[in-house]
């Protein structure tokens, strides 16, 4: 069953599908459907959909990881701000949960297991909207700030301190209103 919120909030925004081969490309633009997004479309298309709507990147886990961290970089690097700050989630097929770990290390947004119920699912891909994220701009990583699936408590001494300079960017994305950033002092 999917959540009527949610099924609006993704009807407003697109899907875009990555995957290693024709048959995984059809069952997760069958799932985008069933997630409820307005549109959905293979990356072939992708030059084709519209620039100003927020769009979903869709990566199925059997990609290569070269592959995976490509079309990251390429979406995180780009001027625009609907693809540079846009969600990317990846779906893996089964595993052990801890697998995600290093997904969201790459930089996804979500990492979401396809036997989940479609609910579940919905519920984290609507986490992504009219909430606000935070991201971090550092010298070798611009995404999502990957400290948010960390135990470690901050003020534990196994922290290194120092580390390298960066910038956190609060961001909130709204499928009718658009993508807001704004930098945070620290």
């Amino acid at each position: 069953m999917i959540l009527s919120e949610t099924t609006n909030m993704l009807a407003d925004c697109g899907a875009v599908t990555f995957a290693p081969n024709e048959v995984s490309a059809t069952a997760l633009g069958t799932l985008a459907t069933k997630l409820g997004f307005g549109t959905v479309a293979n990356y072939t298309q992708f030059a084709e959909l519209p620039k100003n709507r927020l769009t979903y990147f869709l990566v199925h886990g059997q990609l290569p990881d070269g592959s995976k961290q490509r079309i990251i970089h390429g979406l995180r690097s780009s001027d625009h701000v609907f693809r540079r700050f846009a969600p990317i989630v990846c779906f893996v097929t089964a595993g052990p949960r801890h697998q995600i770990v290093p997904l969201v290390q790459m930089g996804f947004d979500e990492v979401l297991f396809v036997t989940d119920p479609v609910a579940d699912m919905s519920h984290k891909l609507n986490d992504q909207l009219k909430h606000e994220l935070i991201y971090v701009d550092a010298d070798h990583y611009f995404g999502p700030d990957r400290r948010r699936i960390e135990r470690i408590d901050p003020n534990d001494p196994r922290r290194k301190p120092g580390g390298s300079p960066f910038k956190q960017i609060r961001v909130v994305r709204d499928p009718r209103m658009g993508i807001s950033t704004m930098d945070i002092a620290h």
